[in-house]
């Protein structure tokens, strides 16, 4: 009778945090702050979830994924307890890792606590669809809002400050991989065709957010699932590779101008760093990645973010070509790889390269999801030019994908499709 009780408990409380989980992520394009806050209560929750199943942690297929991010959340934590100083000017970078820290662990609960109660089948593939149609929805109404409507030369959300329309574009890209996936999974006889608009109208969101690593990206990962598609299937996907084309025609036609204008910045930017004027948008990136690696010399274990900017400024002073990231580096240095090893040292790098391989391994070798593979690399490829494990928009809404891609995959691990 206690058994019993014990696991309606937990059913109960599962279902409650599946809906947390859901609402969130529902919410995550008209308000990512919201969304952070139900993850937060949400992975609360859980943790009472995890003590309870505390004795199944290592039979559970997400265990390394789950212990990581664990990891890597508490070392953010300790980190920004160590190093944070009220008056600095970089304050927000500390704040930056106290947020993304909370989310890193609250995310490894939520993970944990859906995969090891998968029995109790959370998440009714219908909640799935509801949640797709509602989010596409939202995109393409927000989208054609603010680029139509309000005239906006990038759309953004209702993201502001530093994310603005890069981070919509990161949060659209995480979005559409999951949204594929469901796609997929549906017996309706024109999925083919929903999954083929669903790239097209995503395709030209990307565009209008002016997103330069989001514009290359998004069309790679889809071609990449065309061709295992095809491998998989033995069949060419004309229909497919036709829309790739169409929405690149259709994308540089909407927006041939800034498209030009950025291309032609671009060069500019690239001669003016060659002629060591790093005061540019590509230039300052180049010069953030140099310097970045210079303050990281000597940081065998941890340093703060004004102690490495000290070092930036010092590499400035002996070589002014690399100016143009001094007005960058209060906030983070646009590449993981460069962010991490400037701040946590080889630690930080190795829990970064850690998560890569373990949700590699849980995609292609545990759940044979090509589809979570495919996020896993989006994430990875703006990672050249961003960073992922940094404040709270971009990190709650590839937590949230990442949470429904567990729950969806786990309940429905059994099914014939190419996932």
């Amino acid at each position: 009778m206690t058994s019993l009780k014990g696991q309606s408990i937990q059913v109960r409380m599962t279902e409650l945090i599946f809906g947390l989980c859901v609402v969130a992520f529902g919410c995550i394009i008209l308000s990512p702050d919201f969304s952070n806050k139900l993850l937060n209560v949400a992975g609360f929750i859980s943790f009472f979830l995890v003590i309870y199943n505390i004795k199944h942690l290592y039979k559970t297929e997400v265990f390394w994924l789950c212990l990581i991010l664990l990891i890597t959340g508490i070392c953010d934590l300790a980190w920004y307890g160590l190093y944070k100083v009220n008056n600095s000017p970089a304050i927000n970078s500390y704040r930056a890792y106290l947020e993304v820290g909370k989310i890193c662990i609250y995310g490894s609960l939520l993970i944990f606590a859906f995969s090891v109660n998968e029995k109790f089948k959370i998440g009714n593939k219908k909640i799935h669809y509801a949640v797709i149609i509602i989010l596409q929805i939202i995109m393409v109404a927000y989208a054609w809002y603010q680029y139509v409507e309000l005239g906006l030369q990038r759309v953004e959300f209702s993201l502001g400050g530093g994310t603005s329309a890069t981070g919509a574009a990161y949060t659209v890209a995480f979005l559409s991989t999951y949204i594929m996936m469901v796609l997929q999974h549906s017996r309706m006889r024109f999925k083919d065709l929903l999954i083929l608009v669903h790239f097209f109208v995503t395709f030209i969101i990307l565009v209008t957010t002016g997103t330069r690593a989001a514009i290359m990206v998004y069309p790679i990962i889809f071609a990449g699932l065309l061709c295992i598609r095809c491998y998989k299937q033995r069949h060419i996907p004309w229909k497919g590779i036709a829309v790739l084309l169409l929405a690149f025609m259709a994308g540089a036609f909407m927006m041939k101008d800034n498209l030009v204008k950025r291309y032609n910045d671009l060069n500019k930017d690239v001669s003016a760093y060659e002629k060591e004027n790093s005061n540019t948008s590509v230039g300052a990136r180049f010069a953030m990645w140099k310097s970045g690696l210079i303050a990281s010399e000597h940081n065998y274990l941890w340093q703060s973010t004004d102690q490495r900017n000290t070092l930036i400024r010092q590499a400035v002073k002996e070589d002014p070509s690399l100016s143009g990231a001094l007005s960058h580096i209060r906030g983070h240095l646009h590449n993981e790889f460069v962010e991490a090893v400037s701040t946590k040292g080889p630690s930080g790098v190795l829990l970064y390269v850690c998560f890569v391989i373990a949700l590699a391994w849980y995609s292609l070798r545990q759940i044979k999801s090509f589809a979570l593979f495919a996020f896993l690399t989006s994430m990875v490829m703006f990672g050249f030019s961003g960073v992922m494990f940094y404040s709270k928009t971009t990190p709650t809404a590839w937590m949230l994908t990442l949470i429904m891609f567990v729950v969806f995959l786990t309940q429905n691990r059994h099914r014939d499709v190419v996932k």
